[in-house]
């Protein structure tokens, strides 16, 4: 088991480099899109320069993802907000996308298993390795 949970630091990088890398690419890729309908910019920003700095915000903090809690939370939180959205969008107008529910779901129980202080994940306890946010 130890020899296992040696790799736990590596892994949790590599999970919050992939994520931004998939984010960036694509909230890159969503710019066509926002090209012909402009809805991502209907409050003052534009959704895919939003998805690209998201990324790029996870791919910085995989370089050390405890001192990033902040940025890790995030990644939860954005990873719950993709279920939901998938299964809203699948009752109200019948379009679902099982890859993103599954990497959902994936990412947000691997951040959750490798994540070595939980509690600071939940804001839980006293102190906190790394920056507070």
């Amino acid at each position: 088991m130890q020899s296992i949970s040696k790799w736990n630091p590596l892994a949790l990088k590599l999970l919050l480099w992939v994520m931004g890398v998939l984010l960036v690419v694509g909230s890159a890729a969503s710019f066509v899109g926002d090209t012909v309908f402009n809805f991502g910019s209907g409050a003052g920003v534009t959704a895919p320069v939003a998805g690209i700095a998201f990324g790029a915000g996870m791919m910085i903090a995989g370089f050390d993802p405890i001192a990033n809690v902040s940025w890790v939370r995030a990644l939860v939180l954005y990873a719950i907000l993709e279920i939901v959205y998938q299964i809203f969008t699948q009752v109200t107008i019948g379009n679902f996308d099982i890859v993103a529910v599954i990497i959902g779901i994936l990412v947000a129980v691997l951040v959750l298993v490798l994540y070595p202080n939980k509690p600071a994940l939940w804001m839980q306890g006293g102190t906190t390795s790394g920056a507070r946010a």
